[in-house]
């Protein structure tokens, strides 16, 4: 997908998204089809405050109440399967400097050395 990312403007319009962010003292412009990812900074969409007659209708306005229904059918477990447990075996190669020799004789068997 499109990424276009800390824009300050958008539109939609034919499938396509057309972004604006702003760029040392100008604008850089992206079009880029949809479905796209943005990152918006603050600003572009600032909050609307209804004004005072609108305040004094939405008071009036009767809310519609709806009481959600209950579901019949529940979540079933169908089955549970659990991972065979893989063991790790561990070797003590010796002690202090007396374990290097064995310590690549091993990397030597893995050929990693």
């Amino acid at each position: 997908m499109p990424v276009v990312t800390g824009i300050k403007g958008i539109e939609i319009a034919d499938g396509r998204l057309t972004a604006r962010r702003e760029a040392g003292g100008g604008w850089e412009v992206f079009e880029v089809p949809l479905p796209a990812v943005v990152s918006v900074k603050e600003g572009i969409n600032l909050p609307r405050y209804p004004s005072l007659p609108g305040q004094i209708r939405a008071k009036k306005a009767e809310l519609e109440r709806h009481e959600p229904a209950r579901r019949e059918a529940a979540l079933e477990k169908v089955r549970l399967l659990v991972p065979q447990e893989e063991r790790a075996t561990v070797q003590v190669l010796g002690e202090g400097a007396d374990a290097a020799p064995r310590v690549v004789e091993v990397l030597r068997e893995l050929g990693v050395a």
